[in-house]
């Protein structure tokens, strides 16, 4: 585990190293879980249009449950990066069982309500009528069994990323990535003996995968890296002071992304009138997007535990240190990627599908979003930044604002007032980003975090 040093004792190399040793793998895992998502979306892509809107709608189900738990992750990593800092193994251990303990009971009882309830989502949220309606419904009854196996990993993830371990969930993620791609590809077209299942194929495959994930982040967790004693999960007990502290940092991120999944059912709602193509070129968009921001999600999570062990350490002034270095890289990794978004856009997006209209209206989006790209990564860090000092209030109540208050709103008026259909959905995400970015960085150059405590309130 990684544990600040005094800023005396840190030369600029030093830190950088310190930074390498945390962004490496986790933008390793970032860049692979893009890549998957491609492949995994190309086949998809093949099977039609209206499997491509089903695989859409249903994916903004299982994120908002996935929001939900994440309470759970975001506080972990958090409190998780202030004991290794105060180099407290006693509190490490504590937040760990009570963060997977609290993780699996919340998103069992939302896995069945899911389940249960498939297709009045379907319908409800989204209008989704037609083939789209029952490939959506289906492939979200079969997703859904998935996402306890889901809850493990992340908030595995969570506490080892707040320990300043990035390889192991890298690790885990490239097994289960790969075990993923390869069963997708035997699934949907009935390789090896194996039928042909198309969609419902594709969804197998992922709680498959998952299931397998979910077993190799608990035996990290217990067994290679010892975070958790078996003797101590055996004794297994809620803690209410430990799950108090958790959820005042985590419920705040979680609402954070409850807001971003909502709006998104929202804009989709909206987007869903405009046709069949439409909807294809919107999700295969923002697949191909992440080849710009999975590489800088590493930068975030490098900031959120690097900030959480400087403050637990006592040392503010490292803490910036950090977040300054993590800018400037991640600055210059996303004018790359965002080069590639602008003048290969129809490159990238023949990779995910053959479809001619599909491919010129998802060429539109990726250059809007180019354009956006610097400020909305930066915003990650900076926001990253914040969720490590504990103030994670500020980062929802920005994306409140930029979502419902200027992205939806303005999405609506430029579509349909003014008639500019999809293109104005697009245009004014473009918007959206740039003012969350202003407001990010007010919020971190303004400093308050530097007295947010554990709890989440200010001193």
């Amino acid at each position: 585990m990684h544990t600040a040093e005094q800023p005396e004792e840190l030369t600029l190399p030093t830190l950088r190293r310190s930074i390498l040793r945390i962004v490496w793998p986790a933008t390793t895992e970032s860049v692979l879980q893009m890549l998957v998502g491609i492949v995994a979306t190309a086949m998809v892509g093949h099977l039609g249009a209206e499997a491509i809107g089903a695989v859409g709608l249903s994916s903004r189900v299982t994120q908002i449950v996935w929001a939900m738990f994440s309470a759970a992750g975001t506080g972990a990593t958090v409190l998780i990066a202030r004991a290794v800092g105060a180099n407290d193994r006693e509190a490490i251990q504590r937040t760990a069982l009570q963060a997977l303990g609290l993780a699996i009971g919340l998103v069992s009882v939302l896995t069945a309500l899911v389940v249960w309830q498939a297709r009045g989502l379907m319908v409800n949220l989204f209008t989704a009528e037609g083939t789209v309606l029952e490939l959506s419904f289906m492939y979200l009854s079969i997703v859904a069994l998935g996402m306890p196996f889901m809850a493990i990993m992340q908030v595995a993830g969570a506490i080892m990323h707040g320990a300043g371990n990035t390889r192991t969930p890298m690790g885990i993620a490239f097994l289960v990535n790969g075990l993923n791609v390869g069963l997708t590809g035997i699934l949907i077209y009935g390789h090896f003996g194996f039928p042909a299942l198309g969609l419902r194929g594709a969804a197998v495959a992922t709680v498959i995968a998952q299931a397998a994930g979910a077993v190799l982040a608990l035996l990290a967790l217990t067994q290679l890296h010892a975070i958790i004693a078996v003797s101590a999960a055996q004794r297994y007990r809620p803690q209410l002071e430990v799950v108090k502290r958790m959820l005042a940092i985590g419920v705040p991120a979680a609402f954070e992304m409850i807001f971003w999944q909502a709006a998104t059912i929202v804009l989709m709602r909206l987007i869903v009138q405009f046709g069949t193509a439409e909807l294809a070129a919107h999700q295969l968009g923002l697949t191909a997007e992440s080849l710009s921001y999975m590489p800088a999600i590493g930068f975030g999570i490098a900031a959120t535990a690097l900030v959480g062990q400087s403050l637990g350490a006592k040392n503010p002034r490292l803490a910036e240190r950090y977040v300054g270095e993590i800018v400037r890289v991640c600055a210059l990794l996303t004018i790359v990627t965002a080069g590639l978004l602008f003048f290969l856009p129809e490159t990238i997006m023949g990779v995910l599908t053959d479809r001619a209209e599909v491919i010129s209206y998802g060429a539109i989006y990726l250059r809007l979003m180019a354009f956006a790209q610097l400020p909305q990564q930066i915003a990650g860090v900076l926001n990253g930044a914040l969720r490590g000092a504990g103030d994670t209030k500020a980062p929802m109540v920005i994306g409140g604002v930029g979502l419902w208050l200027v992205r939806l709103p303005l999405a609506w008026v430029l579509s349909v007032s003014l008639g500019l259909g999809i293109r104005g959905v697009w245009i004014a995400m473009t918007v959206d980003l740039f003012l969350r970015f202003g407001l990010s960085a007010f919020r971190y150059y303004r400093g308050p975090w530097k007295r947010v405590l554990a709890t989440g309130t200010e001193s």
